[in-house]
């Protein structure tokens, strides 16, 4: 098991169930929670989900509110997950709703970007149907960057961006791979960024400044992200520098 989190209280998990092995989450009064499958077999009360791995098959997972239990069971492959759990505002009030499943077959999946920053994202969670979590998926296949171009979200001043904090989860295929994330605040460029080097199942957080992520070339890149911050809304500032590449348009196919 292995656990990051962020200077705000959000925490992810990734774990992993042996066969058969039954897990309880939730219960807390005072936190949001999610669990998404990342590989393998999951059973509850409400069915069955099951996936190959992050890079086949869209997103699925449970979002339990506050004060929701749910337990579940591997299948006989065992299961690999993210848990995800999301401090709630002092004084929010107790809820009586049930468990959400999410993704599936009816995920929607949104392009973004274009040639080499290309990518995929799945989006699992927002308000209302949370009170703060936001979660998520991106996948950047060969190489590409992603959260690009390079991005921050650490000042309350809507609707031009909003104070959350992130955390990651990622997966690489091959696994032998690798990926960077850059890191650097307003005071700083790209040159003295914080490089992060990401390896297969790694975690990071992100609690304020820009950044951006790109995978080795012929690495598909995939990562697992929650946010959750003061304000509901993720709305991210694109480093000026860096903001011309969003109104290009597609090179299209080489002559």
């Amino acid at each position: 098991m292995t656990t990051c989190t962020t200077a705000n209280g959000l925490t992810l998990t990734l774990t992993t169930l042996a066969p058969d092995e039954p897990h309880t989450t939730g219960a807390d009064p005072g936190r949001e929670h999610a669990l998404v499958l990342l590989a393998g077999t999951l059973t509850s009360a409400g069915g069955t989900i099951n996936r190959d791995s992050p890079f086949s098959g869209p997103a699925r997972g449970w979002y339990l509110p506050a004060g929701t239990t749910a337990a579940f069971t591997a299948g006989e492959t065992g299961a690999r997950i993210a848990y995800v759990s999301s401090p709630l505002p002092p004084g929010t009030p107790p809820t009586d709703s049930a468990p959400v499943l999410l993704g599936g077959p009816g995920a929607v999946v949104e392009a973004r970007g274009h040639d080499s920053w290309e990518r995929e994202v799945t989006t699992l969670i927002t308000p209302p149907l949370s009170v703060r979590l936001q979660l998520g998926e991106t996948l950047a296949r060969d190489g590409r960057w992603s959260t690009y171009p390079p991005h921050r979200h650490d000042t309350s001043n809507p609707p031009h961006e909003t104070a959350v904090q992130e955390a990651f989860a990622f997966h690489l295929n091959p696994p032998t791979g690798f990926a960077v994330l850059l890191a650097y605040d307003d005071d700083h460029q790209v040159a003295d960024a914080t490089a992060t080097v990401i390896t297969d199942r790694a975690l990071a957080a992100v609690d304020h400044g820009h950044h951006t992520l790109v995978a080795a070339g012929g690495h598909d890149l995939h990562y697992l992200w929650a946010a959750t911050g003061e304000d509901p809304q993720l709305i991210t500032h694109t480093d000026p520098a860096h903001a011309w590449i969003e109104t290009t348009t597609p090179k299209g196919p080489s002559a």
